[in-house]
């Protein structure tokens, strides 16, 4: 009787260890699971967080007041933003801005590639004025996509006076403010700096590499001599246009400082690769007007230089013999055959707002139809005005330029720049 007893209390020990052992494990693996949970909630967070990040949908932005998030505005899509450096926990909810000094949902961001933004801006000049904007304001990138809203009234340095909007920097970028937003423009001193008063475009032609190639006309430039240009450009501190800042500071819209200077190059067909990295090396800008019935351009390539319309097929010496000097095209054939040359080059360039004309031959004729197919402005030579362009005063049809030959000398180049 006393051995089954006690085989009795064995098994009832037995059974309440196992509970215990049972419960202990459950809690156990409770805790387990809420840690991993925890950890899995952290770093499902942390998927969103990067130095530079791309809102994936239109959210909120929100300001933080006693410690609660209150609506501040709004940001769209599609837009990269800088983030403060953060130590993500579970109560990360939302990641701050530091350029907008303002805070956004983690769940609206996705990591993006570190983003290096435009700062040409910093080479323009400030007008002395300032705008006040209402207590709403709309921000907008050059292609007038709307980036964010924000509830706030601001104060702003104009740099570029477009013309039914005013360029700021704001977020550490060149960003615009529509005038309905504008609620006073006022006189401000913000610089002493003057907006130079004229500008050389400068056109090369034939780039090439005497190693390789045999270039023999007084267009030609050896690479060497296209070097030594570029280098002298970036050693003393020369702003190089690009095009569409070209047609801002014409139209008064932009002001650009006294070392400034345009690039140009025409045609294309003798154009040596290592012309381009020459431009990537000394951080220069260009552009090349390409014939495109005769060059392919992607072997160009480069965010150094951009390319715009040469024509099509009508870079042919006198198809209209007795018009200017060699007879373009352009300056007499039919003008649907005009147009949908015209037309075919721009589709290949992927658009093109700037154009060049052959053999720098130009008439109203010519004028008339590069309006018609969406051109803003258009090159010729230098003829009575040495290749300078004046804003408010350059008709943007007739812009001239300077050719560089062969024979032009360091010195003629240096002058060329003032």
């Amino acid at each position: 009787m006393k051995k089954k007893a006690f085989l009795i209390l064995i098994a009832v020990l037995l059974i309440i260890i196992l509970i215990i052992s049972i419960l202990y494990l459950n809690n156990k693996n409770e805790k387990n699971n809420i840690i991993k949970d925890k950890i899995d909630a952290i770093e499902e967070i942390k998927k969103h967080y990067s130095k530079y990040v791309l809102t994936n949908k239109e959210t909120n932005l929100y300001k933080k007041e006693n410690d609660k998030y209150i609506g501040a505005g709004k940001i769209n899509s599609n837009v990269v933003i800088r983030l403060d450096k953060a130590d993500i926990t579970l109560d990360t909810k939302y990641f701050y801005i530091p350029d907008l000094e303002l805070y956004i949902d983690y769940n609206s961001v996705d990591p993006t590639d570190e983003y290096i933004k435009d700062d040409r801006y910093n080479n323009y000049i400030y007008f002395n004025n300032n705008i006040t904007t209402n207590n709403v304001t709309s921000f907008y990138d050059k292609d007038n996509n709307l980036l964010y809203t924000i509830n706030q009234s601001f104060d702003f340095k104009v740099l570029i006076k477009d013309d039914d909007r005013y360029g700021v920097v704001f977020n550490d970028e060149l960003v615009y403010v529509n005038s309905d937003d504008v609620l006073n423009i006022y006189d401000n001193a913000n610089t002493d700096l003057k907006n130079k008063s004229k500008i050389r475009t400068l056109t090369y032609h034939f780039i090439y590499n005497p190693e390789k190639q045999e270039c023999n006309q007084s267009i030609c430039q050896s690479l060497s001599q296209f070097e030594s240009h570029l280098k002298y450009i970036r050693e003393n501190d020369y702003f190089t246009l690009k095009l569409d800042e070209l047609e801002m500071y014409l139209d008064g819209k932009l002001q650009i400082p006294e070392k400034s200077i345009v690039l140009t190059i025409d045609d294309g067909t003798i154009l040596d690769v290592d012309a381009v990295k020459l431009l990537e090396k000394y951080d220069s800008n260009a552009t090349l007007f390409v014939i495109t019935s005769w060059v392919d351009p992607s072997p160009y390539k480069s965010d150094n230089l951009d390319f715009e319309s040469h024509t099509d097929n009508m870079h042919n010496q006198y198809e209209c013999a007795g018009y200017g000097m060699q007879g373009g095209g352009i300056l007499c054939l039919p003008e649907e055959t005009v147009l949908k040359d015209l037309k075919t080059s721009q589709d290949k360039l992927g658009g093109s707002k700037y154009f060049a004309y052959p053999f720098f031959d130009v008439n109203d004729r010519a004028i008339s139809l590069l309006k018609k197919a969406g051109f803003n402005m258009a090159f010729i030579g230098q003829y009575d005005t040495e290749g300078y362009s004046y804003p408010n005063k350059t008709d943007k049809y007739k812009v001239r330029r300077m050719t560089i030959f062969s024979d032009t000398s360091m010195d003629e180049f240096i002058s060329y720049l003032k």
